[in-house]
C-alpha cells in the first residue's frame, strides 16, 4: 500500500520602499499534494495617503476549482481643524463625526427630535457657530447626543487607532472594498435599520472623554433639567 505524499508547501515575500515614502509589500504561498492545489499571493501598499491592499487565492481539487480575489483601498479623508473648549462645540463635533461617516444621519436624528428641521440639523452640527445656537437649539442638541452615546457606534464606524490618526485626536477614512465573488455592502444595522457607511474614523483612547463624556457631564444639570419637562 502506496503511503499518501506529504503536502509541499512554498512561501515567499518581498518589501520594497517607494520614492517618496510609502512601501509595497508582497506575499506568496502555495501548497499541493498528489491530488490538491492551494495559492495565495498578497500584495500591501502603505503610503502617506493612505493604504491598500489586494489578496488573491484559488485552490483545486479533484475536478473543483475556486477563486477569489479582494480588493481594500483605505485613504485619509479628514483635516485639522480646531474646536473650542465649550462642552457644546465639543457635542457638535460629536454628532458632526456621526454624521461623517454615516448616510442618511438627519433622518437619524429626525426620529429621535420629530419637530427637527433640516436647518436645525445642519446648525447643531455648525460647530464652529455653537454660539449662534438659540436656547431650543442647545437643549436639541444635548437630547440628540444623550440618544446617541459612542457605545451604538464604536467598533462599527468608529474604531480606537492611534497609529492611524497621524498624531491628531481622530482621522477619517474613506473605505473602498471589492470581493468579486461576493457582493458586499458596506452598511450596519443602527436602530433597526441599515445605514450605508462611506467612510470609518479612527480615535484616539482620550478622544470620546474628551468630545463627549466630560461635555455631557458638564451639562448633566440641563439635561436633568430636560428630562423633567423644563425644555423647549
Amino acid at each position: 500500500m502506496a503511503e499518501p505524499l506529504e503536502p509541499v508547501t512554498t512561501t515567499s515575500s518581498s518589501l520594497t520602499p517607494l520614492h517618496g515614502g510609502g512601501i509595497v509589500q508582497q506575499s506568496h504561498s502555495a501548497a499541493a499534494n498528489a491530488t490538491d492545489v492551494a495559492a495565495s499571493t498578497t500584495t500591501a501598499i502603505s503610503v502617506p495617503g493612505g493604504t491598500g491592499t489586494k489578496s488573491s487565492a484559488a485552490a483545486a481539487s479533484g475536478g473543483n476549482v475556486a477563486a477569489i480575489q479582494t480588493t481594500i483601498t483605505e485613504q485619509a479623508t479628514g483635516q485639522s481643524t480646531q474646536v473650542d473648549v465649550d462642552p457644546r462645540a465639543q457635542l457638535a463635533f460629536y454628532l458632526h463625526c456621526i454624521s461623517s461617516v454615516l448616510d442618511g444621519f438627519f433622518g437619524v436624528c429626525n426620529g429621535i427630535i420629530k419637530d427637527l428641521t433640516f436647518g436645525e440639523f445642519k446648525r447643531l452640527l455648525d460647530y464652529k457657530n455653537f454660539r449662534q445656537l438659540t436656547e431650543k437649539e442647545c437643549d436639541k442638541l444635548l437630547l440628540l447626543a444623550d440618544a446617541l452615546p459612542p457605545t451604538l457606534f464604536i467598533n462599527k464606524v468608529f474604531f480606537e487607532n492611534s497609529q492611524k490618526c497621524k498624531g491628531r485626536n481622530n482621522e477619517f477614512y474613506k473605505i473602498e472594498e471589492v470581493e468579486q465573488s461576493l457582493a458586499i455592502q458596506n452598511d450596519v444595522m443602527f436602530r433597526g435599520e441599515n445605514r450605508h457607511v462611506s467612510k470609518i474614523m479612527y480615535y484616539t483612547p482620550n478622544f470620546f472623554k474628551n468630545k463627549y463624556y466630560e461635555p455631557m457631564r458638564s451639562l448633566e444639570h440641563r439635561l436633568r433639567a430636560i428630562r423633567k419637562g423644563h425644555h423647549l
